[in-house]
């Protein structure tokens, strides 16, 4: 466990003498931005470490580290608290000393609480996270995140959603649930769900300046990530829930779920779900009521009206096609093809996402992204690409049944259905496919 979450900030050991910049670090960036006098000031106490941790600081203050990087440092630490106590005959050890690095970056102590980031940590006092560290309590999304990372073949991840249609968005309340023995021997339920509560708009275009700033902005990062900073920025476009509203979807998704849930912001959502990709080879997308795209250890499925495509994973090959499909000048769709391998399940499915052919990205790519994503993105509707013409055509979906029918269906051939580049890079993973996904600009790897 402790290596995973090492590995998941670059390291592939852990480094102990990293672990008080940590907060200072996520701290100084809790703005969007580093001041010239944090920089000088969290350089000046690395001064003393060796050169490639020196390096790996300076790194993540040259440019923003992305939109797990908070959730990385805040499920580590929390992992530490647990497993690393304060030595003996002092009270207060690494923890008091990296809160007290923290609050030489801000004047306030809500060091902690910014750390943690998320809608529900927002709620915390300040009290009860210190006390989460100081008596080595695990959270749980920090419990359910630390599961997902390990190798657990008995529990069971399920995704589940609930959505209200209205003229201009879409309320969605997004939940992982993880069920299994594990759980209970730890004294928690057999069954434990978090959950992200967020709109989708509906006929909302992004703005190109601000889609070109943000690609500008996190070049750097892993492309799955860059993703998801544009994903955020789509859910911020939308009207925020009101409070009857938020009311209203946490009430239906626990009586969905048949559990309470602890609720988390997008982002760290969508790394957990990442992490499920990646270690547990799972997972699931539900875009709408009648639309699921489902990968677990035993079933490749992808249920729909009026049919489903549905293939044991034993059967299953995965590539990705070695050229995208052309679209737009400077834009391409990756296509993941899904193939059985069994004339007992026969099946095809092609995957598609929209990927950027050059940096930075050509006008014409911005402006396909900044129009189409959302639709992509919206659950009250479905693009399917046409990969001669490299265009694509909609399924709407307005008044279906509540479940998909039952008979094997898989997309006509020379179609691809087009999916987010954040799922499609989680189905690539679970299924095990490497392929090239192109230089990246300025890497921030150690």
């Amino acid at each position: 466990m402790d290596r995973r979450l090492w590995r998941d900030l670059g390291f592939a050991d852990p480094e102990p003498d990293l672990v008080r910049f940590l907060p200072m670090i996520v701290v100084a960036w809790a703005d969007g931005a580093i001041a010239e006098g944090e920089h000088e000031r969290i350089a000046d106490r690395a001064a003393d470490l060796a050169e490639p941790l020196r390096q790996w600081i300076e790194q993540r203050l040259r440019a923003p580290p992305g939109p797990y990087f908070r959730y990385q440092v805040a499920h580590l630490l929390t992992f530490l608290a647990s497993v690393w106590p304060c030595d003996a005959g002092d009270s207060h050890g690494w923890q008091a000393e990296a809160e007290t690095w923290a609050d030489e970056i801000i004047s306030e102590a809500g060091w902690l609480r910014r750390l943690f980031g998320g809608v529900s940590a927002e709620r915390r006092e300040l009290n009860d996270l210190r006390k989460v560290l100081a008596d080595g309590e695990i959270l749980a999304t920090d419990r359910i995140w630390a599961l997902a990372r390990g190798s657990h073949a008995s529990l069971a991840p399920r995704h589940m959603a609930v959505l209200r249609e209205e003229a201009e968005q879409c309320l969605q309340a997004l939940s992982v649930t993880l069920s299994g023995s594990e759980l209970s021997d730890d004294g928690l339920p057999e069954q434990t769900a978090v959950a992200a509560l967020s709109v989708a708009p509906r006929d909302l275009d992004l703005d190109p300046a601000r889609v070109t700033e943000l690609l500008s902005r996190y070049a750097h990062l892993r492309e799955n990530e860059r993703w998801i900073v544009l994903a955020e920025e789509i859910a911020r476009s939308g009207r925020p829930l009101t409070p009857r509203q938020r009311q209203e979807m946490s009430a239906a998704l626990v009586t969905k779920l048949g559990c309470a849930f602890e609720e988390v912001s997008f982002a760290e959502l969508a790394y957990l779900e990442d992490a499920l990709a990646a270690d547990a080879h799972w997972v699931s997308w539900l875009p709408g009521r009648v639309e699921e795209l489902h990968i677990d250890r035993d079933r490749v499925t992808r249920a729909q009206v009026p049919g489903t495509f549905d293939v044991p994973r034993a059967d299953v090959v995965a590539r990705v096609d070695p050229k995208p499909v052309q679209g737009p000048p400077g834009l391409g769709f990756r296509v993941l093809d899904i193939q059985s391998k069994s004339n007992e399940h026969p099946g095809h499915l092609r995957l598609a996402s929209p990927v950027f052919l050059q940096e930075p990205p050509s006008r014409e790519a911005v402006d396909w992204v900044s129009r189409y994503l959302p639709d992509i993105c919206d659950p009250c509707s479905q693009l399917v690409l046409d990969e001669a013409a490299g265009t694509w055509m909609a399924e709407v979906h307005s008044h279906c049944p509540e479940q998909p029918g039952t008979v094997s269906e898989p997309l006509p051939p020379g179609r691809a259905l087009l999916i987010p580049p954040w799922v499609w890079f989680r189905v690539a993973g679970a299924l095990n496919v490497r392929f090239f996904a192109g230089k990246r600009k300025a890497s921030i790897a150690p």
